[in-house]
């Protein structure tokens, strides 16, 4: 696939993954949580099904269980659980400025867990980004969007949490695993989990169309082709180049939430919002000494 397109593709991606704090806040009220849970997994799985006789299949190792299965739970088990709950108590827009620095708590967790190097830019990047969040979160307002903005905002950091998590597990397998295998494994526990609750649920007396597309919305287009293109672009580009890319996801979720929802920020809150794109970006920024190379890690992070 020509870079040009790679990189159009992940425009694309994230796009679709700012837009999904959009369409679960319209799914709220009308659906259980358990149920709009099962419904952000269920499609992907039913793709992924189809298409496992043509996943290459990896030599399994002893102890590789626990790390699946750890996968499985943080994300998207544990992430959607977080995300759902989060985004029931506060604003779609809040929500995005923090999903917006997991790659900051990941390349934190790489650096005490495997001691990688963080350089001084990052550090300041890190630093104008938690400052963000800070002023974003301090400041939310208890309105019609964000009824209890601080414990909303306080499970999407736990959904941030549990991917970075996810992203530190995933270097022990993605040498041997291939990332379509492995979101497989994912998807396929995270719908046995979400499955008991969103059947124990009250069930809605019916299923609008919009309903319908948003499921369509979350399962394929987020699950499955969000997670596709990301990991596929950490195999052909540097992982540094990709992370850039989640600089669209709280611009993104800012105007469709702005458009569609009606939500607004206020002033202060918007200067967080752009310390938290602003030190993202410098986190994120690729150093002019690092080696090309093609990683083999997959993207820990998903809507």
């Amino acid at each position: 696939m020509p870079t040009a397109l790679l990189f159009l593709l992940l425009v694309v991606a994230h796009i679709i993954w700012g837009g999904g704090f959009i369409v679960i806040k319209l799914l709220i009220g009308s659906f259980t949580l358990p149920q709009i849970l099962l419904g952000r997994v269920f499609l992907a799985a039913v793709i992924y099904a189809f298409i496992w006789h043509k996943i290459p299949k990896p030599e399994y190792r002893k102890g590789d269980l626990k790390f699946l299965i750890l996968l499985a739970l943080c994300e998207p088990f544990l992430l959607f659980s977080f995300e759902t709950l989060g985004l029931a108590c506060t604003s779609a827009s809040q929500a995005g400025m923090i999903v917006a620095c997991a790659p900051l708590a990941a390349a934190i967790g790489a650096f005490l867990i495997y001691r990688e190097k963080v350089s001084p830019t990052c550090c300041i990047g890190i630093a104008l980004a938690v400052a963000g969040v800070i002023v974003v979160s301090a400041f939310g307002a208890d309105d019609g969007a964000a009824t209890r903005p601080l414990l909303g905002n306080f499970f999407i950091l736990c959904g941030v949490l549990s991917s970075t998590a996810y992203a530190l597990t995933i270097k022990h397998l993605a040498e041997r695993y291939s990332f379509l295998y492995l979101s497989a494994i994912q998807v396929f526990g995270a719908t046995l989990l979400f499955l008991p609750g969103a059947l124990a649920g009250p069930m809605p007396a019916e299923i609008s169309w919009a309903a319908l597309g948003s499921f369509v919305y979350l399962g394929v287009g987020l699950t499955f082709f969000v997670y596709f293109i990301i990991n596929y672009a950490l195999t052909r580009i540097k992982a540094a180049h990709v992370i850039l890319f989640a600089n669209l996801i709280p611009v993104s979720t800012l105007v469709l939430a702005y458009f569609i929802l009606g939500e607004r920020l206020l002033p202060l809150q918007y200067l967080g919002a752009a310390l938290v794109v602003g030190g993202v970006l410098l986190a994120g920024a690729p150093e002019s000494s690092e080696v090309t190379e093609e990683p083999k890690a997959i993207h820990g992070v998903a809507g």
